[in-house]
This record gives C-alpha cells, sequence and structure tokens, in this order.
C-alpha cells in the first residue's frame, strides 16, 4: 500500500492504493508537474507510515471502460442502424468488455491495445472482427478527449496498425474473390433449372454489383426501363427496410439484357398474381411466395442450395458477396473506369474501391 507516480499516455499520475482502496489523479505533463506528483507522493507515503492517512473510494471519479462502453452505445444507438446496434452490441460484449473489464479509461495504453489483438489472434478472432472492435473502443476514447478526461487515444491508427498484423499473417497478398466468366455461367444456369425465383436476382447482383439488401428492397418504381437504370435508395436488413449502407442514394446502369429480364419479370408477376389470388401485382421486384419482401434468411438458404449443387460442376464455392466483387472485376475489365465503378457500386470515393 503506497503512493506512487506513472507516466500515462503522455501525462503524470499520482495513483494512491491504500486499505484496498485505489484512487488516482490526473497532476500533468511537464517536468514540474512530475516534482509535483512525486513531492505529494511522499508527503502520503509519509502519512501512510505514521497511520495518520485514510482514503475512501470516489465513485464519481471512476471511468471503468465496461460501463463507457455499454453507456456509449445506449446513448448513441438511436443515431444508428439496427443492424450497427447488434454488430457492436456484440463486440462490446463477446470481446472488449470480458478483456479490459473495469479497467479505468485512463490507464489504458498501446501496450494494453497490443495485447488484446494477440489474445485475440490467438483465440482465432479474424482481423476484420478484431479492427472492429477496436475501431469502437476508438471512438470511445475519442469521446473521453473531446471531454478532457485523457489526452491521447492509444487506439489511434488503428486500421494501419491491423494491415500490418493481418499483413504478417498472410502467406501472400489478399485479392478480393470473385468468379470466372465460365463459373458465372454455371451458377446462373444452375439457378435457372434448380431455383428460377432466383435466377432473376442473381442475374441482377451479377450485373449491377448491388448489395444483397440492396437487392431485396427494390421495388418496379426504382426501374427506369426508358434509360435502363435503377434507383437504389434503401436496403433491406435483419427484416427492416432502412437506407444504403451510405446512407445515400445513388442511380444504376444496367444492361439492355437485365432490363429485358426485369421485364419478362415483371410479365410473370402478372400472371403469377392470378395464379395465387394476389390482389395486385407485388411491387417489391425480388418478392416471396406470399408477395412481400423475400426474406434474407430464406433468400439465403435458396443459394446455399443453388451454390452446392455448383460447386459439383466446378464452380468454387464463394460467398454471395463475391458477386460484388464479380462485378466490379468485370466492369474494370471491360474498359470502365475506376470512378464509373466506385459509384456503381456506391462507394465513398475510388480509392476505396480500388482498396477493395
Amino acid at each position: 500500500m503506497a503512493a506512487k507516480v506513472q507516466k500515462v499516455n503522455g501525462a503524470w499520475w499520482l495513483v494512491i492504493h491504500h486499505n484496498t482502496n485505489k484512487r488516482r489523479k490526473r497532476i500533468g505533463t511537464t517536468n514540474a508537474d512530475k516534482r509535483l506528483a512525486e513531492k505529494a507522493a511522499g508527503q502520503i507515503n509519509a502519512q501512510i507510515a505514521l497511520g495518520q492517512f485514510d482514503i475512501r473510494p470516489e465513485p464519481s471519479d471512476e471511468m471503468p471502460l465496461d460501463r463507457r462502453l455499454r453507456d456509449w452505445l445506449e446513448l448513441q444507438s438511436p443515431t444508428f442502424k439496427k443492424s450497427y446496434v447488434i454488430t457492436v452490441g456484440g463486440l462490446i460484449r463477446n470481446h472488449l468488455v470480458p478483456h479490459f473489464g473495469s479497467q479505468d479509461i485512463r490507464g489504458i495504453t498501446r501496450d494494453d491495445i497490443m495485447r488484446f489483438i494477440r489474445d485475440k489472434t490467438k483465440e482465432g478472432l479474424s482481423p476484420a472482427t478484431i479492427r472492429n472492435a477496436l475501431s469502437t473502443l476508438r471512438t470511445v476514447l475519442n469521446v473521453a478527449i473531446d471531454e478532457k478526461r485523457i489526452e491521447s487515444n492509444p487506439a489511434a491508427g488503428i486500421g494501419k496498425l491491423m494491415d500490418r498484423v493481418q499483413g504478417s499473417r498472410a502467406s501472400q497478398v489478399a485479392e478480393a474473390e470473385c468468379w470466372h466468366d465460365d463459373e458465372v455461367d454455371t451458377l446462373l444456369k444452375t439457378a435457372q433449372e434448380h431455383a428460377p425465383r432466383l435466377y432473376p436476382a442473381l442475374m441482377t447482383l451479377f450485373s449491377t454489383g448491388l448489395r444483397r439488401g440492396e437487392l431485396l428492397a427494390l421495388t418496379w418504381e426504382n426501374v427506369d426501363f426508358d434509360t435502363n437504370r435503377i434507383a437504389i435508395n434503401s436496403s433491406l436488413v435483419r427484416g427492416e427496410l432502412t437506407t444504403t449502407k451510405t446512407r445515400k442514394s445513388r442511380r444504376v446502369s444496367i444492361p439492355p439484357s437485365l432490363s429485358e429480364a426485369l421485364f419478362d419479370l415483371l410479365a410473370e408477376r402478372g400472371r403469377e398474381c392470378l395464379t395465387r389470388g394476389w390482389k395486385a401485382v407485388p411491387n417489391v421486384i425480388f418478392c416471396s411466395t406470399s408477395g412481400g419482401h423475400w426474406g434474407e434468411r430464406n433468400f439465403n438458404r435458396v443459394w446455399e442450395q443453388v451454390r452446392r449443387k455448383a460447386q459439383t460442376l466446378g464452380v468454387r464455392p464463394l460467398t454471395l458477396h463475391s458477386t460484388r466483387h464479380t462485378y466490379a472485376s468485370r466492369a474494370a475489365a471491360g474498359g470502365k473506369s475506376i470512378l464509373w465503378v466506385s459509384r456503381q457500386l456506391g462507394h465513398s470515393s475510388p480509392e476505396h474501391t480500388l482498396r477493395r
């Protein structure tokens, strides 16, 4: 039990341990502040030796990370999409809180960040998940900086750090996975034969690079058959309609072949309306058999069936998101500029498209 001086994130702190209680006080960043802290520590240690010193915990001065993380998410959740709240909540609950616990945010160092990366890597967590967890931590610590609770953020520059971590684990340079032309043809033929309802949706993904949520949110009002364009202004995420990932709308050019396929699909929906007894043709383009939005789980289930069948024919078992990578690759190979491809995909910048 004693008082001591510590340097944390460039500042000198007076740390006191006495009778199971702990108190921390930030003194300052200069050498004069260091001497002041050392003088105070010496006086306190002398009082402790004489039995003339006592402290009581100061709950109002505590800044445990677990509470800060939860409070931040609760306070900010109205500004986030539901899917983001669920994702970040899982990162906090499953990774950040179990590792850092109630550690005071003023004492978190770069070494603590590195230990988190080391431990989570040993657990087999992917670099992307580690990066996302630390991005959440960085955001919360930035709030503490704004509140003048801490002076610097030990989680700053986490993107470049995780790039180095990922690079050290890779045996070769990573490349976005995409299907070859013959694989695309096999996937489409397999869907046309075994899952006719998926076929036009899959064709749309390969022809536009849309995200799954954007695809499932499409309505006939979004399609302009005269100009061969589709307006992308919403997304279906976890069963709810929301904005696009970037919260911006865009207009996507579509090839004449897709325009014709969608026009044929509209006619098919008219016939389906009669056979199923619908009151009107559903406004949702890729609807379920009940006429409503095609749920993500059911859509994925049909996609997995098609992917497995195509795999037996030599198609690599990539993820559905690889339709997006495939579209970008084929567009670039066809002579489209990176700026054009970036706008089609809804990326924030051409640089982001190149990085992806």
